[in-house]
């Protein structure tokens, strides 16, 4: 094949149509992932395979342009035996690459349903982790020797071309050259340029029809300071408006003059506060789809504890996660911050300072502290906690007693116990508490001791590992109710995020449902609310129980005081935003389109429309681009009351 090339682009050419067969073979495999349960509606994929090989085709010309350089200009050094050796060994290297990347996209794949994102940049730059949960969650030693076979395999077969390129000694024309190189060059460019591409309203196809490369280092390189003119935008004044118009309520007023791009607003929550103690759980994944009596629908319960203490505390069932990452949910829940395109505030300069529950909390008198059970390294987490109020921070080397761990750090009844000594210790002051707790143990590799529940770690299955963060709250709950300071505590559960995305939707909503339940059963009168709302809400909600009044700028809104029919959900997925209301979904993104569909509550998938619902349109335009313009404007940094702006 490709016999009559000269030999010196013989090589590149060859290295060019292999990449192509192999980014081919990783979309069919991703193609029976995303729809091999579903075949009737493999329709839908037929146009992102052509798509999807010229965008291939465009990535490889661009990736192989230097070898064909080299190798016209440059021939005469290769035949020097120590840059031949090195290019062997670059060779080698690069089908590494290639195939490693081609499992690990399946692997991506299977836990987040996108190509690679923003997810996987994060994640290489922790790499303790990643190997790690890799590791323990797969058979390295089953999976990682046929790869190599397969580069070896196939480095063996391209020696002699790239020996044969590098000895080849004839006269080559730069003329004939670079007019067939350089249009290549260019249509190549334009088309990486044009990415990502856009087949239709299905995510899944979409994300098929791209080219893995491409999408790593977009998410990579892409500068998430840039919204206007990248986004559906609105005049300025408007967008405030109608942000305004979304945090308002019965008890609040504004504190700034209408127009001005500010949510500060004075929250009246009476005059007779209750300054109960407040243990925040953080659990790792933990979506409705696992909590019985809300989304579970498998012949198997999974969540018998969390129910139990439903029926005696307030319990959210329509609330929605911020994002599909934990630095997302704690943006949502610490910060009551809407999502904006990319990654997190959490890891984006200009965080330190931000408005937070720990500092709200603080200003009332309040005692704040975090507790992680993995390494506070990891995602900048324990920096951010510390710069958004938080007084002390622990983590998993400051737990006393660890029985088992994963990766990720201390199973969660060792977390748990860790947090009752922790508070033991903080209720011998006269200051009531705000303690936050992230727990881990429902990730992968979903590991967990034996003996607690009646179901197998050994199978690593994620409803077992869901089952057993279940019984370490309840069990948790428990042991608390013996201490003195149960009856003046208010327990909090909810899940940071869902635990895997799927469906076609550009914003796959059902996905993002999260249990939110306030217990305090000495305190907090029993109702369970289906009014939709967000874990932005957490916060003034907490307040509102807690009969705290309050000066603050949040997007979130007390759930108990949204009319009926109301209510509203914001959230994030790579680079586009989803907001819903009243039975419609606008998500936007930055090709300037937007998709409409209908929200079905549960885990009845998003049905797309034909035009999107104009009203749900323009809010989702306006909140998005409000956080955008306040977070880099620095106009939701912290301010004490009434301290002239001074920041805390």
């Amino acid at each position: 094949m490709f016999g009559f090339l000269n030999p010196r682009y013989r090589f590149p050419t060859i290295a060019v149509f292999i990449y192509i067969v192999a980014t081919s073979v990783e979309r069919l495999a991703l193609t029976v992932l995303a729809y091999g349960d579903n075949p009737g509606r493999m329709g839908e994929f037929l146009l992102a395979f052509p798509i999807g090989m010229i965008m291939d085709a465009a990535m490889a010309c661009l990736l192989a342009w230097p070898f064909y350089v080299i190798l016209h200009h440059f021939q005469g050094l290769l035949q020097k035996r120590w840059l031949s050796v090195l290019a062997s060994l670059m060779l080698a290297g690069l089908l590494w690459n290639l195939f490693f990347s081609n499992v690990a996209a399946l692997f991506f794949w299977e836990e987040f349903s996108s190509r690679f994102n923003g997810i996987a940049v994060n994640y290489l730059l922790f790499p303790r982790e990643v190997i790690g949960n890799i590791n323990q969650s797969f058979n390295l030693p089953l999976l990682l020797p046929p790869v190599f076979v397969v580069a070896l395999v196939i480095f063996w077969k391209l020696r002699a071309p790239l020996n044969a390129a590098i000895a080849d000694k004839s006269r080559a024309s730069h003329a004939r050259f670079y007019g067939f190189v350089l249009p290549v060059l260019i249509a190549s460019a334009a088309l990486v340029n044009a990415a990502p591409v856009s087949i239709g309203d299905n995510r899944e196809a979409n994300e098929i029809a791209n080219n893995g490369y491409y999408s790593f280092l977009r998410a990579a390189w892409t500068n998430d300071a840039e919204y206007d003119g990248v986004y559906p935008g609105m005049e300025e004044a408007r967008a405030i408006a109608l942000t305004r118009q979304m945090v308002a309520q019965d008890n609040t007023k504004f504190l700034t003059p209408e127009g001005t791009r500010s949510l500060l607003r004075h929250v009246d929550n009476g005059d007779s506060p209750k300054k109960l103690n407040v243990v925040l759980v953080i659990n790792e994944s933990y979506g409705s789809t696992y909590v019985d009596n809300i989304d579970n629908s498998r012949e198997e319960s999974i969540s018998p504890n969390i129910t139990r203490l439903s029926k005696d505390g307030l319990f959210f069932t329509n609330v929605y996660s911020t994002g599909v990452r934990t630095v997302r949910g704690l943006e949502g829940l610490l910060t009551s911050f809407s999502p904006i395109p990319g990654i997190s505030t959490a890891r984006r300069p200009g965080s330190v300072g931000m408005n937070s529950m720990a500092f709200l909390l603080k200003h009332h008198g309040y005692q704040t502290a975090f507790l992680y059970g993995g390494r506070k390294l990891f995602d900048n987490m324990g920096f951010y906690w510390s710069s958004i109020g938080f007084d002390t921070v622990w983590e998993q080397s400051d737990i006393k007693d660890i029985g088992f761990d994963t990766i990720w750090g201390a199973a969660d009844e060792y977390i748990f116990d860790e947090a009752l000594r922790r508070i033991d210790t903080m209720s011998g002051s006269e200051e009531p508490f705000f303690l936050s707790l992230l727990t881990i143990s429902n990730h992968r590799p979903y590991t967990y001791p034996e003996g607690r529940i009646d179901k197998d770690p050994a199978e690593k299955r994620k409803e077992n590992a869901a089952t057993y963060a279940d019984w370490s709250f309840g069990r948790f709950v428990e042991m608390a109710r013996e201490r003195p300071w149960f009856d003046d505590t208010v327990f909090v559960f909810v899940g940071d995020h869902g635990p895997r995305l799927s469906g076609q939707a550009q914003v796959p909503v059902d996905r993002y449902r999260v249990p939110l339940l306030y217990y305090a059963p000495k305190q907090i009168e029993p109702r369970q609310i289906e009014t939709i709302g967000s874990i932005m809400d957490f916060g003034p909600t907490l307040m509102g129980l807690l009969g705290l009044s309050f000066d603050n700028p949040f997007f979130g809104v007390d759930l108990r005081r949204v009319p009926k029919g109301e209510g509203r959900v914001v959230m994030s997925h790579n680079y586009a935003i989803g907001f819903g209301q009243k039975g419609h979904v606008v998500t936007i993104d930055p090709t300037g389109n937007s998709h409409g569909y209908k929200m079905p509550l549960g885990e009845a998938q998003l049905e797309p429309v034909a035009v999107p619902d104009a009203e749900t349109k323009a809010k989702a335009i306006a909140i998005t681009q409000t956080a955008h313009h306040m977070f880099y404007g620095k106009e939701y940094l912290w301010r004490k009351p009434g301290s002239g702006g001074s920041q805390d």
